[in-house]
């Protein structure tokens, strides 16, 4: 029993100093977040109607992926500063 015991709080003893190194790592920066933007959101963002949204679409070199049969497009590729 006393060994397990020890063995128990080497582990924890372990598993606590990894955490310390974790937290301790510094931080990557990070670029500004990637936002992704439905039909709807671009349609408001850009003040067009739906008809217009698809005609863009078809135009535009628009970054898009699709999440659970949604279509999503990267607000930085919409808008081009």
């Amino acid at each position: 029993m006393k060994k397990t015991l020890l063995r128990m709080e080497q582990i924890l003893i372990r598993i606590l100093r990894l955490k310390e190194e974790i937290c301790l790592q510094p931080k990557p920066i990070l670029q500004e977040e990637e936002v992704w933007l439905d039909k709807y959101e671009v349609t408001a963002l850009l003040r067009i109607s739906a008809s217009s949204f698809y005609r863009k679409l078809k135009i535009g070199k628009w970054a898009e992926k699709e999440i659970a049969g949604r279509k999503y497009y990267l607000k930085s590729s919409i808008i081009k500063p």
